[in-house]
């Protein structure tokens, strides 16, 4: 069934596992463009077309977003080039209110998972030359006329994406479910930061905070881990520092180099307190209210 609609749609899988998705996609089309039409038009469409192919492609590994897409593309991020754009405003600026500009753009984040990321258009000369590109290539046939192809071509790339990011997902879950299995099969019942011979940094950097990093968007899978840490660390002082790696980790909706520096201090101050070196707890906690501080403020 899977094949016969494929042929329908007259798409063909050049390069790649379709079980598998690269996430770099290149997609082309044949479009029956006389050369002399492509001479004498002065449609934008026209000057896509190359040899009769018109191609598009992304890149999905790299870019997860709009604002990723305009990142690589255009080297500024969209905070920059609003701010480039508010400057050159002057006068109108007021007209315009730019502090909701501000905000609408803030507000872009809650819309991300709905915005697809776009592919490109790019020239190639060949079909040869288009099959020596890395990842998946796609075919969707031929068409005679170019405003179709042009459809085609920027759509395929919105479905593709939407397929290898249900791809990641399961992937993920996956490495998620063999991480909790593992930390699943170890005896807890007897494990604990007090038992002789512990590294506890080691123990807590090594077992407990990558199946956090991946647990992220797993709720159960998260509480399980939770759970298993509060229990290592069962009786120890500070019951808040614990709360806070996990807290850390599970709220934000991005990780930021601020984030991963927090969760290095509180290990840092965990094991020093159990060290009872307590004059290098007291500067650890100066340095973790400086950054949770500047998180609050950014």
């Amino acid at each position: 069934m899977g094949v016969v609609g494929m042929n329908l749609l007259h798409i063909d899988q050049k390069k790649g596992n379709p079980a598998s998705l690269d996430g770099r996609l290149t997609v082309y089309a044949f479009v029956d463009v006389e050369p002399s039409e492509i001479a004498s038009s002065n449609h934008p469409l026209i000057s896509m077309v190359h040899n009769g192919l018109l191609v598009a492609q992304g890149n999905y590994r790299e870019q997860t977003s709009f604002k990723d897409f305009l990142k690589s593309e255009l080297g500024e991020s969209v905070e920059d080039g609003l701010e480039a754009f508010l400057e050159k405003l002057d006068g109108l600026e007021g007209a315009l209110d730019p502090d909701k500009l501000r905000e609408k753009l803030k507000n872009i984040d809650d819309l991300k998972d709905f915005i697809p990321t776009p592919a490109k258009i790019v020239p190639f000369h060949s079909e040869a030359d288009i099959l020596q590109q890395d990842g998946d290539i796609f075919c969707i046939g031929k068409f005679e006329n170019l405003a179709n192809a042009n459809l085609g071509i920027n759509s395929f790339p919105i479905f593709y994406q939407a397929r290898y990011r249900e791809l990641e997902v399961h992937m993920i879950r996956n490495e998620i479910d063999l991480l909790v299995s593992q930390i699943e099969k170890v005896e807890f019942s007897g494990e604990h930061y007090l038992n002789p011979g512990v590294n506890i940094e080691q123990k807590i950097v090594k077992d407990y905070i990558p199946i956090l990093m991946y647990a992220r968007r797993d709720k159960n899978s998260f509480e399980i881990t939770s759970k298993k840490l509060r229990k290592f660390m069962q009786g120890y002082k500070f019951s808040a520092d614990i709360d806070s790696i996990i807290s850390v980790i599970e709220k934000p909706d991005r990780l930021l180099p601020q984030h991963y520096k927090l969760i290095e201090l509180y290990i840092q101050k965990i094991t020093e307190v159990c060290k009872e070196n307590y004059s290098q707890v007291d500067a650890l906690n100066r340095e973790i209210s400086e950054i949770e501080n500047r998180l609050k403020t950014d």
